[in-house]
């Protein structure tokens, strides 16, 4: 259930509430692909890894679930499916109540287990409560049917809501503060009834969520987590068939940067020498036995669609059996180097080679998008949880130190929408402070700015002007001010660390969240638009018009081919695919994006602006 996560304990009853900073859970858009309808073969497996935040619609039916790779905490391996309060266009479900309501499904395809064996057919997955996000209360559950094809579904499992505190302790009896361990639990389902083996059995995940009701209306957004993984059915199984001949990768590996997630493009030659310095590896052995991998790297321009490297070897190791191994690699000689570019993004490609074929190889390979825009980043562009301060007049202070002098032109914020919509935070000011020893200092910028606007989707970013630009050649903090007691609800990245960084005020003291994780809010440097003119492929003749689009944006140069269009925001999150040259971006929120075409076996990255 949606609560407020106070200072201290939120007490409620008939007595005055004391402001307070707060966080509220959160969810992401997801794509929606058209559903392909097919009958799947044994073995069925998903980990929810690769490139994608939608389930694979070979595999899944519906698509109101969001693939992701932050929210799960150590999980099997990169990439979980999360479920949670609201449906894949980020809103909450008309059914949606202060009593427990079915939200998100995911239903798998067809499956023909007309051949399998009925003494040896197992269905298993992984499963968490709460990991990054909200802990669902007890009164909440998730739920696993099965069914024939008869169209009556059976319930096969169900677990209760708890916290991840509680499911560690009672569930995984894990030792406290025991690190990078496997925190999440296996289910061992047998199908043994003969109704079941036909060619349309089917099997289908669903969790009851439930709202906090309407004590607090500006703090009710995202609510109830829960994330599986590893989904597996086969026959030739037995009850202890729980150790897999398989190494992942655990997470993505972390791009070259040290301290931000992404700097301007324009600053990126002075901070080189201080951010290119490494990239960390997870990785998990779940074989018994030690098993000897290399790991290679590929970094892609995507910008102008080339391989810097082929391939890079970052080293060839033994890892230990059923057990996590965490790596830092070094590069011998910079991969990036600046070029004439106004903004440049790049994707790291992550992957792991062994000798032998292992059960799952889509989880040995991650991928890793870095982007050089105008803007400073703490976060990486997802929001676990809604930051908000709820007193009239409070301020909230976020310290960036940039690598070059410029000038401050604007903020980029992400804004997270409430349930009803209408209870959003009122008009808000745009802020700059002096950097005084650590803490905000003199104000030098107040600019009221009008009250957020939530488009169809959430991690969107809407950038916010200063009146007049500020010349900025040290560390200087950037907030805003609001003007009623009703939180602003900015997403709160709980993956990166610069909590030390983030102050809020609200009778006259500067005092240090009580947060861990980072503000989704980004100083603007030197122009509050990059310079991107018409991208075009000299090989393949593609371009996209008219850049900048309001309503429809066009392919050109296709030539009636087949491909698939995904358009992306500049952390390379899908917002929405399309089959058709013609797409429309009418509720795409004002923005720059890239616009990758899949034809041929090749891919094509072009760059527009949203109006």
């Amino acid at each position: 259930m949606n609560r407020i996560i106070a200072i201290a304990a939120l007490i409620l009853s008939a007595m005055p509430l004391l402001a307070q900073e707060s966080l509220a859970p959160a969810r992401q858009q997801t794509v929606r692909l058209q559903a392909v309808s097919s009958t799947v073969q044994l073995p069925f497996i998903d980990d929810f890894s690769g490139d994608r935040h939608s389930p694979d619609q070979q595999l899944w039916t519906d698509r109101g679930v969001w693939v992701n790779n932050t929210f799960g905490i150590n999980p099997y391996s990169v990439g979980v499916a999360t479920f949670d309060a609201i449906d894949s266009d980020g809103r909450h479900y008309p059914q949606a109540s202060s009593l427990p309501y079915m939200a998100d499904c995911l239903t798998s395809q067809p499956i023909d287990l007309s051949k399998a064996d009925s003494t040896s057919t197992y269905l298993s997955f992984y499963y968490q409560p709460q990991g990054n996000g909200n802990a669902p209360e007890v009164c909440d559950s998730l739920i696993l049917q099965i069914t024939s094809g008869d169209g009556v579904w059976t319930n096969l499992w169900a677990m209760a809501g708890s916290d991840l505190a509680t499911f560690r302790s009672n569930v995984l009896h894990l030792q406290p503060n025991r690190p990078d361990t496997l925190e999440f639990a296996l289910v061992m389902l047998p199908i043994s009834k003969s109704e079941y083996f036909t060619d349309k059995f089917q099997f289908r995940f669903f969790n009851y969520a439930s709202l906090a009701g309407s004590f607090n209306p500006s703090a009710t957004i995202n609510c109830d987590h829960w994330n599986i993984d590893f989904v597996y059915l086969n026959d030739g199984r037995s009850a202890d068939d729980t150790v897999f001949y398989d190494i992942a990768l655990v997470e993505p590996a972390a791009t070259i940067l040290k301290n931000f997630t992404s700097i301007p493009w324009s600053h990126y030659e002075s901070a080189i020498n201080t951010e290119n310095t490494r990239l960390n590896i997870h990785v998990r052995n779940h074989w018994d036995r030690t098993m000897k991998a290399e790991v290679r790297i590929r970094i892609k321009d995507v910008d102008n669609d080339v391989y810097l490297k082929d391939s890079i070897t970052m080293g060839t190791g033994n890892y230990d059996g059923l057990e996590n191994n965490k790596r830092m690699f070094a590069y011998d000689d910079n991969p990036i180097v600046h070029d004439g570019r106004t903004s440049a993004t790049y994707l790291f490609e992550c992957e792991l080679y062994t000798d032998k074929d292992e059960l799952i190889a889509g989880n040995n390979r991650s991928y890793t998008y870095q982007h050089f825009g105008n803007y400073y980043a703490y976060d990486d562009g997802t929001a676990e949880n809604a930051y908000g301060v709820d007193a009239a007049s409070s301020q909230v202070a976020y310290l960036y130190t940039p690598y070059k002098a410029d000038e401050l032109v604007g903020l980029s914020i992400c804004f997270l929408p409430t349930n009803p919509i209408e209870s959003a935070a009122d008009a808000f000011s745009i802020c700059a402070w002096e950097n005084n020893n650590g803490k905000p200092g003199r104000q030098l910028r107040c600019d009221e700015v009008v009250r957020p606007n939530f488009g169809d989707g959430l991690n969107q970013f809407m950038n916010f002007e200063f009146s007049e630009p500020l010349q900025v050649d040290k560390g200087i903090f950037v907030g805003w001010q609001q003007s009623s007691k009703l939180r602003l609800n900015v997403g709160w990245d709980v993956n990166r660390f610069s909590q030390s960084k983030i102050f809020y005020n609200t009778s006259g003291e500067w005092l240090p969240t009580s947060f861990t994780g980072s503000l989704m809010l980004r100083p603007i440097f030197g122009s509050m638009s990059t310079d991107i003119s018409e991208t075009e492929n000299a090989e393949n003749q593609l371009s996209v018009y008219p850049n900048p689009a309001s309503d429809w944006l066009t392919i050109n140069g296709l030539n009636g081919e087949n491909c698939l269009m995904t358009i992306c925001n500049l952390m390379g999150q899908p917002i929405m695919s399309s089959q058709e040259c013609r797409i429309n971006v009418s509720n795409l929120q004002s923005g720059i994006y890239i616009v990758y075409i899949n034809r041929n076996g090749g891919s094509t990255a072009l760059k527009f602006i949203k109006k």
